[in-house]
């Protein structure tokens, strides 16, 4: 008889077991509505020089050779292992196969008590099921899946959407949580079907009170659509790529612009909010005198000064007209006067040979909102050292960033008793106190009403849920279509919005408001729909009716100064613009009153 060949991929899985030497790489999985992150996935590398270094490869061999769970419950005490070493937050998720699952009753207690040892909850530890493997026994599966959740683990059902009966899986698990595979959400933005397929597993995920992950999310544009679809956590490469030693926090720049997102307008408007007494508004109320210095001052005198004191975190560098020129960090500093050589040669040159030129420096006058968005973009290395405030150019005072920090916090908060909840918007009290404002001081400005026409059909049709997708479709192409520095938006409630224009080119926001608005709709109705330009209900009379599409439609008044007392009078006067533009046919559209201001004006 012929000898069998030897089988590579064989012997480099018996030394894979053997030895260990395979490694668990992290990838972070983002809370994009809490701008957090909300857990870590464990994924396995084998050697790269290996011929198993695929994981597909991997798992495919172990499989075909009967070794795949033994290979896998190695895999999880090594995750756990690395998981609790590195220190990581949150949810850790583990995937397993059918295979391993299936026995999780009789090892459900090694696992516990694996976890236990190094002090890590069971209720902190996510079994995901992937669906590379069939299930023979779904009884054998219900059984297993109930021992697990007995000692207080999580399920999630992986890459839902491939394999092998998904829906029907979800059905017969019910899992804590589905993770939509990755095809589905690369390039959502530009896919209406996968925008549909999406909204219904979101859909069907509360009906079932599970959690919805997004994988594979790799660029801006998609994340924009996952988040008006409803998902609350994503995963991908657009946040970090898998690794063996992940950072246990979001980036700045990314836990900036997801809280930016997740609560637009709390800061937007924050000129418009009835503040109390002693709030901190802006720049000048959080500086405060500190030491500086000038290119006269030496090296060595700075980094003596930083040695002396090790609460001072950065020195601002002025000219002789008291404007700053830069700052002086103590890390930096410190960490170049330890250098080889370095204080033989800079020690009596000037301390410019240390500074960062390009310092963080805000007006005194610089609200909060725009303070915010200038350190969510900022180096998080260079967060510890706070900014500079000036007036007219000149040192005023330094800021912390803890500071800033609270203070944003706590404005947040207090818009917050005045926002919609579904928006976020601006509600009534703020959009009068507005209003009331740019009237007693003169101002020119366009203040429009918005509302969703034909909106209650379509809800009766769509769902609430979906009602509310479009509601947030109109409040993000408005704000998007406004100058945050001189424009207001405002949720009157329900369908109806409010904006305050200031921009000279207001008109022309409005037309890119109804193109907008018409342009995103559309992704979510039917084809059927699209096709017939609306659907038919029955009325209160039982009797068929056809319903347009929804449509944005908008009054608008040009104020003058003079032209309107308060904004209750305003508000009456935007009464007639909205009657007529409602009586108009097509797509979303606006009509301008241009005769009160005239009038008011020719009678003065």
């Amino acid at each position: 008889m012929r000898d069998l060949a030897p089988d590579p991929l064989s012997d480099a899985l018996d030394r894979l077991i053997e030895q260990r030497s395979f490694d668990l790489h992290f990838q972070p999985l983002v809370a994009i509505d809490r701008a957090e992150i909300y857990g870590f996935e464990a994924l396995t590398r084998a050697p790269a020089d290996g011929p198993l270094h695929s994981p597909l490869v991997l798992f495919d061999t172990a499989a075909r050779l009967g070794r795949l769970v033994e290979l896998e419950h190695l895999i999880v005490q090594r995750a756990i292992q690395r998981f609790k070493a590195l220190g990581l937050p949150g949810q850790l998720f583990m995937n397993v196969t059918a295979d391993t699952l299936l026995g999780a009753r009789e090892h459900v207690g090694l696992l516990a008590t694996a976890l236990a040892q190094v002090g890590l909850p069971t209720s902190r530890v996510v079994i995901e099921l992937t669906e590379t493997r069939p299930v023979e026994d779904m009884a054998q599966l219900d059984d297993a899946l109930q021992a697990l959740r007995e000692r207080g683990f999580r399920v999630a059902l992986d890459d839902l959407g491939e394999g092998f009966a998904s829906l029907r899986r979800w059905m017969q698990m019910r899992p804590d949580f589905v993770k939509i595979d990755r095809h589905f959400i690369d390039g959502i933005a530009q896919e209406p079907l996968k925008q549909q397929f999406v909204r219904s597993i979101v859909e069907m995920a509360a009906t079932s009170g599970c959690e919805v992950v997004a994988e594979g999310l790799e660029q801006e544009p998609d994340l924009e659509v996952l988040r008006r679809l409803g998902l609350c956590i994503c995963q991908g490469y657009l946040f970090a790529r898998p690794s063996a030693t992940p950072r246990a926090s979001l980036s700045a720049r990314w836990s900036g612009r997801l809280a930016a997102d997740a609560q637009p307008r709390l800061l937007q408007n924050d000129l418009a909010l009835p503040l109390e007494q002693g709030a901190i508004t802006s720049a000048a109320q959080l500086a405060r005198r500190g030491p500086t210095a000038t290119p006269a001052v030496t090296c060595r005198a700075i980094v003596d000064l930083f040695h002396g004191d090790d609460q001072l975190l950065a020195i601002p560098v002025l000219d002789d007209q008291q404007r700053p020129i830069g700052v002086l960090r103590s890390l930096h500093v410190l960490k170049r006067s330890t250098e080889r050589y370095f204080m033989d040669i800079f020690d009596k040159r000037s301390c410019v040979e240390l500074m960062d030129r390009h310092p963080l420096v805000f007006d005194v006058a610089t609200p909060l909102r725009a303070m915010s968005d200038a350190m969510s973009n900022l180096d998080e290395r260079l967060l510890i050292d706070g900014f500079i405030v000036t007036r007219d150019g000149a040192y005023f005072g330094s800021g912390r960033s803890s500071d800033l920090l609270k203070a944003v916090s706590d404005l947040q908060v207090h818009a917050a008793r005045y926002a919609n909840p579904l928006t976020l918007l601006p509600g009534n009290v703020p959009i009068d106190h507005h209003l009331d404002r740019l009237i007693e001081a003169g101002e020119t400005f366009a203040a429009v009403v918005w509302d969703i026409d034909h909106f209650k059909p379509f809800n009766d049709v769509y769902g609430y849920r979906v009602g509310d997708d479009i509601i947030r479709l109109a409040a993000r192409v408005l704000t998007q279509s406004a100058d945050p520095q001189l424009d207001f938006v405002g949720h009157i409630g329900g369908d109806d919005f409010v904006m305050v224009l200031c921009s000279a080119d207001w008109e022309a926001r409005l037309a890119r408001v109804c193109e907008a608005f018409d342009t995103g709709v559309r992704s979510f109705f039917s084809t059927e729909h699209l096709a017939a330009g609306g659907y038919v209900t029955l009325n209160r009379q039982n009797q068929p009716s056809f319903h347009p599409l929804p449509t944005l439609s908008a009054g608008a008044v040009l104020h003058m100064p003079g032209s309107h007392d308060s904004a209750r009078a305003l508000s009456a006067a935007l009464a007639e613009p909205k009657r007529v533009v409602k009586g108009r046919a097509g797509g979303s559209r606006y009509f301008v009153d241009r005769r009160t201001p005239q009038r008011k004006l020719l009678a003065a």
